[in-house]
């Protein structure tokens, strides 16, 4: 069958694509562009797990930093927020503050019954307590009393007794309010001249001792520029008599002490 071929079929044979346009080259673009497009995701996909993964390393060794941080900083002794110091006792002077804090956990109880010491609901504190003495918002401490007990009726601050004396202010501390035979007491001096605070000693005689006593029921006091404790009477303190003994002490800041000059001196009930 012989029939008219058209145009395009002659102009075919002359295989006008057989110079081919689409090089090696283009082919190893495009191969090249294939493989970046299909990794692409895969890449972001590993850098977002990677980023939630670092997130959670950050968060977890933050959660562990802060109890060690709080604890370390416990050790090297500063207090924690909302912690107050225990003020156990206190005197004030015309200058400054003497404070007796507390060292330390105390250890609280109530008697209990009643005693020579107390009734049944006063309160027992033990402890380490630094006295310490402020003046013009600078604190300096002036000794240290381990194992003290105090016995008060209730939880407030003692009271110290402010004796005035010619060259200081002497504070009386009586950790205990009462006793069958003598309230055992400590004693602090504040120089008028150099404001300094020391614990005073008491030399007995041939005894020298940092606390003494007083009569239950009496209160220290100061006569001539002395100070005067009274004595108990009789053996282990007990009984009494229409006479009462007294111990009279100079001040001597030079040794930091308070010195007997006249022991066990009877006086008559009306003095």
């Amino acid at each position: 069958m012989n029939e008219d071929k058209p145009d395009w079929y002659n102009r075919a044979k002359n295989a006008p694509f057989s110079d081919e346009k689409f090089t090696s080259e283009m082919k190893k673009n495009v191969h090249r562009s294939v493989i970046f497009t299909d990794s692409k995701p895969k890449r972001r996909k590993y850098l977002q797990v990677g980023f939630v993964g670092g997130l959670m390393l950050l968060i977890i060794l933050i959660a562990f930093q802060l109890p060690f941080g709080r604890e370390e900083q416990q050790r090297a002794g500063t207090l924690p927020p909302g912690t107050e110091e225990t003020i156990r006792a206190q005197g004030v002077t015309d200058e400054g503050r003497l404070r007796l804090i507390a060292v330390g956990q105390e250890k609280i109880t109530t008697l209990g019954a009643p005693s020579c010491f107390g009734i049944e609901t006063d309160m027992s504190f033990t402890g380490n307590y630094s006295v310490q003495y402020s003046t013009n918002q600078v604190t300096n401490e002036v000794t240290t009393l381990g194992d003290l007990t105090f016995i008060q009726p209730t939880s407030a601050p003692v009271d110290m007794i402010r004796l005035p004396f010619q060259d200081a202010d002497v504070f009386i501390l009586a950790p205990q309010y009462r006793d069958c035979h003598g309230i055992q007491i400590y004693a602090f001096a504040v120089e008028h001249e150099t404001g300094k605070a020391v614990q005073l000693r008491f030399q007995d005689e041939s005894l020298i001792s940092y606390f003494s006593y007083y009569r239950p029921g009496t209160t220290p006091m100061v006569k001539e520029n002395k100070l005067v404790l009274q004595s108990t009477e009789g053996p282990g303190g007990e009984g009494s008599s229409d006479s009462k003994l007294t111990r009279t002490y100079r001040l001597d800041l030079r040794q930091n002490a308070m010195v007997l000059v006249q022991g066990n001196t009877m006086i008559s009930p009306a003095s």
